[in-house]
């Protein structure tokens, strides 16, 4: 008895073992599969690949999801693509973060290279409305693939953790070594920001120190006595008819002063 469990026990083991060996193999096949297109196109339009390669493997389940396999459509892009799309069950997040299931129709493409651009191609350009709907995952705005990631929360996702499941995936699978070293346009692209940034902060520093002086000088104004001809009608100064009359209250000279 004793000794079939234990057979019993090792045969679900190397089940077990094996599956995740199986497992373990479609996730680096993908990853090796995607690799030089996501980071040709990625790099072609200062994004990172590490991010395209998270979302690649979130959206399509490492290319084992329906809309991946009967459409390319390894992003989950909604819409349609030269005029082809394809009708698929969806989870959306309200507001509130409360998950539904909902009907909507997604891009499809002839080639998984047609999905990769695509995505870059809507992550530089924006929306209709907004050109720079995802500018927070350009490398030039997002200093790490992890900014870059979170970026994409309740942008490109109505998911409020899609960020955080893509640093997960991205840290999980070493996804990193994708982006290598950003290029010297990107450099320069971040330093000019990094000025610009400075800038900015020097200017409002500037204007603070302005506002603070000139309310300094304003309560360092002395006060002046009025002098007795504005009082006195033996020394005052004609006023013509139509001139602007100045009135002053009947208080003694010495307490009337001007800050």
């Amino acid at each position: 008895m004793m000794k079939a469990l234990a057979a019993a026990i090792a045969v679900i083991g190397f089940c077990f073992v094996q599956a995740n060996i199986a497992n373990a193999s479609v996730e680096t096949d993908f990853i090796n599969r995607l690799k030089d297109p996501v980071v040709k196109v990625s790099k072609q339009n200062h994004l990172y690949p590490s991010v395209m390669m998270a979302q690649a493997i979130v959206e399509s389940d490492f290319g084992r999801s329906e809309l991946s396999l009967d459409a390319n459509n390894y992003f989950g892009v909604k819409g349609s693509y030269n005029g082809q799309s394809v009708t698929m069950s969806t989870g959306e997040y309200t507001a509130n973060g409360k998950h539904y299931m909902t009907a909507a129709a997604f891009k499809k493409y002839p080639t998984i290279e047609a999905s990769i651009k695509d995505n870059a191609y809507l992550l530089r350009h924006g929306t209709l409305t907004d050109s720079n709907y995802y500018s927070g995952t350009w490398t030039n705005n997002a200093p790490t693939s992890s900014d870059a990631a979170m970026a994409l929360s309740l942008t490109y996702a109505t998911d409020m953790e899609y960020g955080n499941k893509l640093n997960a995936i991205i840290v999980k699978y070493d996804l990193n070594k994708l982006d290598g070293s950003v290029s010297s346009g990107d450099i320069n692209s971040k330093i000019d920001a990094s000025l610009d940034k400075q800038l900015a902060g020097n200017k409002k520093q500037e204007a603070e120190v302005r506002a603070e002086n000139a309310q300094s000088k304003i309560n360092s104004i002395p006060k002046r006595i009025i002098p007795n001809f504005v009082f006195n009608t033996k020394g005052a100064t004609k006023i013509n008819q139509g001139d602007p009359v100045i009135q002053f209250n009947s208080l003694p000279l010495q307490n009337i002063v001007e800050k």
